[in-house]
């Protein structure tokens, strides 16, 4: 139990930066959605619902203009798709 603790404590050490940016584009995001005019559960169910976080901000900004589902389908699709080579470039 002992050397969990400090393999936790270690992990914790690590991650806290990640941890900061994440706090940092959240609360960005947060007043961002709340300037466009949009109540608190609009941000929280879009971070549960939408997986590529660039993506947030894109169809936050399409949500006050007219609404076309085929260009929100195509412009998260080429955002997403920058994950790809990301995949590439771990192929030996």
């Amino acid at each position: 139990m002992k050397m969990m603790q400090g393999e936790f404590r270690f992990a914790l050490q690590r991650s806290i930066p990640v941890l900061f940016g994440y706090v940092t584009l959240g609360l960005g995001y947060g007043l961002y959605m709340h300037n466009l005019g949009f109540s608190f559960w609009y941000p929280t169910l879009m971070a549960l619902t939408i997986y590529g976080g660039s993506v947030e901000f894109v169809i936050a900004n399409m949500l006050v203009q007219h609404f076309n589902p085929l260009n929100v389908l195509l412009i998260t699709l080429v955002v997403g798709f920058r994950q790809s080579f990301y995949a590439l470039s771990m192929l030996k």
